[in-house]
């Protein structure tokens, strides 16, 4: 399911935080949105569920606004997996993921259960659905969070930043994961060597406006790179021929 979102315009506080921005995530791809601190990433995604309202434009699923849909309809369409995931009461994990499966309309437990379960062996936390959320690591949550949206059974899966809170190996195991589902991939990434090497498409944004889209090895050069970020980097092809992001230190 091909994602757009159309010249939205958010203002938070009295300050414009997006100005007419402008990204499409393309079916079956990884779309990466990246940009400094404070540019506007986050709030960009978070207008796809209401939490911050536009000011204008418009979100478009598979060329339907997203403003004919119902919550429920939505559910059924799209994943989505915030910066910062909290649970207010003390769910087993089992429970937090088993939420997707309800929403889905699915009540028999027997298939709830097999849904379940995949979805943390896809993730690698099988052996923690008994657990406690409450007492799960940063990290260990992140997982838990993004094995719901994988048992939600939907084609598109919306991330914000979920590679935060995770080391290095479990960063590259969750954005392989994503890779091999092969389904429609809107991501916030904030390292850029990771964008470089994951993203099918990247669009950069800075002080709440685009500033350019394309493939790493176009967004990310380093005259832009330098002028955006103010570090000397950019990407580059690596020995095994897939794409690097190389920063040069001073």
């Amino acid at each position: 399911m091909k994602v757009e979102y159309r010249d939205i315009c958010v203002t938070l506080g009295g300050k414009q935080i997006l100005n007419q921005v402008n990204v499409v995530a393309e079916s079956g791809k990884i779309t990466g949105v990246i940009g400094p601190n404070g540019c506007g990433k986050s709030t960009l995604l978070k207008t796809t569920l209401g939490i911050y309202p536009r000011d204008s434009g418009d979100i478009l699923l598979n060329d339907s606004s997203l403003a004919g849909f119902s919550s429920k309809q939505l559910a059924r369409l799209y994943g989505y997996v915030g910066q910062e995931n909290s649970a207010a009461f003390d769910f087993s994990v089992y429970d937090i993921v088993a939420m997707a499966v309800q929403v889905q309309g699915r009540k028999v437990k027997r298939v709830e259960k097999d849904i379940v379960m995949k979805a943390l062996e896809q993730l690698d936390i099988a052996h923690i659905c008994d657990r406690n959320i409450q007492n799960l690591s940063g990290g260990e949550k992140k997982m838990v969070f993004i094995a719901r949206a994988f048992a939600q059974g939907v084609d598109t899966i919306i991330l914000d930043e979920p590679t935060n809170h995770l080391d290095i190996k479990h960063q590259l195991f969750i954005l392989d994961t994503l890779r091999r589902s092969k389904k429609t991939i809107l991501i916030v990434l904030h390292d850029l060597r990771l964008a470089a090497h994951y993203c099918d498409k990247l669009y950069l944004v800075n002080n709440g406006c685009n500033v350019c889209n394309g493939t790493p090895e176009e967004v990310l050069k380093k005259d832009i790179v330098e002028r955006v970020f103010g570090v000397n980097g950019y990407a580059c092809e690596a020995r095994d021929g897939s794409l690097d992001f190389t920063l040069q230190m001073n």
